[in-house]
């Protein structure tokens, strides 16, 4: 009987396919498995102990009657959309800064990238202690330029006599945006450095033209460098946003079972290891894939679009 074509290929490379084998047999068990499994437990009611027990969509209809998970998501949401914001923002604006300062470029541009090569859980802990209420850093500055203008003025002023609560404070606004406020602190060096990767590579015969037309400085940013930064925006606007909705190691150290700041990863986490409902924490994470998916498809949808500069004909 002759033997298969496939057969043949895979018995004259085998050498290869045999050094390429531990990768492939990593990727399947490391990453293929678990993502089935927790899809088929998704559907199953079990606490790692006992037998799962298969109940439906009973775990997703769960989700939509738990007030907890619409607050996570919701805080999620917010999160996401201020990071990706702000932290754009501010990063483009520093790109288009060091793109045009010539002196201490590269030291300025190691000192925003910093951030981004620290540990999220260092980060967490440092800036836990700088927001503490009571011997924080900002706390403390604030009191003592009080004191330092009622010297000035012949009252200290009633801001300065507060104790500001960042990270406990009963608005639920102000927790949040408060680890929002750190984790753009982190990632906006990353986005800098990209940012500024991107506006190197355009050409300077495009600003020269346009300046002989009469363009301000405003109107070459957003008619030249903003449109031939778009696919870095999509890329930053991307990542950024993905590593957001992912966000756990801020809201569980910086402020731990706090309510007003609890992630979806967070509240995933919390159900499969805290209170041991793995199917249910299963369905609640095929949720964030679901809203990981629906919101990427949009951002390529509405910045993903290729853009090219074509000279005009004369």
């Amino acid at each position: 009987m002759k033997a298969p074509q496939w057969w043949k290929t895979l018995k004259r490379h085998r050498n290869a396919y045999l050094f390429i084998a531990p990768f492939y047999v990593l990727f399947c068990v490391f990453l293929l498995f678990p993502i089935g499994f927790s899809f088929w437990l998704s559907f199953q009611k079990w606490n790692g102990i006992m037998p799962p027990v298969y109940v439906g969509g009973a775990n997703y209809l769960g989700l939509l009657r738990d007030h907890m998970f619409w607050r996570a998501l919701s805080n999620t949401m917010i999160f996401t959309v201020f990071t990706v914001t702000v932290s754009s923002v501010i990063a483009i604006l520093l790109a288009v800064f060091l793109n045009a300062v010539r002196v201490l470029r590269h030291f300025f541009r190691g000192v925003f990238f910093l951030p981004a090569i620290v540990s999220l859980v260092v980060i967490s802990l440092v800036w836990k202690l700088i927001l503490n209420s009571e011997v924080g850093l900002i706390n403390e500055m604030i009191h003592r330029f009080g004191m330092w203008w009622g010297t000035l003025t012949g009252s200290v002023p009633a801001w300065a006599q507060k104790t500001y609560r960042f990270l406990d404070h009963p608005n639920p606004w102000v927790p949040l945006l408060t680890i929002a406020f750190v984790n753009v602190w982190g990632v906006v060096g990353y986005n800098t450095v990209m940012y500024l990767a991107a506006l190197q590579s355009i050409p300077v015969n495009l600003y020269e033209a346009s300046r002989i037309d009469g363009a301000t400085p405003i109107q070459r940013f957003f008619y030249v460098t903003l449109p031939l930064l778009r696919p870095t925006i999509y890329f930053v606007v991307l990542i950024t946003t993905i590593d957001s909705l992912q966000v756990f190691v801020l809201p569980s150290l910086m402020t731990p079972n706090n309510e007003a700041t609890i992630s979806l990863v967070y509240y995933l986490f919390r159900n499969a290891f805290e209170f041991y409902r793995m199917g249910f924490a299963s369905a609640a994470a095929y949720v964030l894939f679901a809203l990981t998916a629906i919101l990427g498809i949009a951002i390529r949808l509405t910045l993903g679009r290729e853009t090219r500069w074509v000279p005009e004909e004369s």
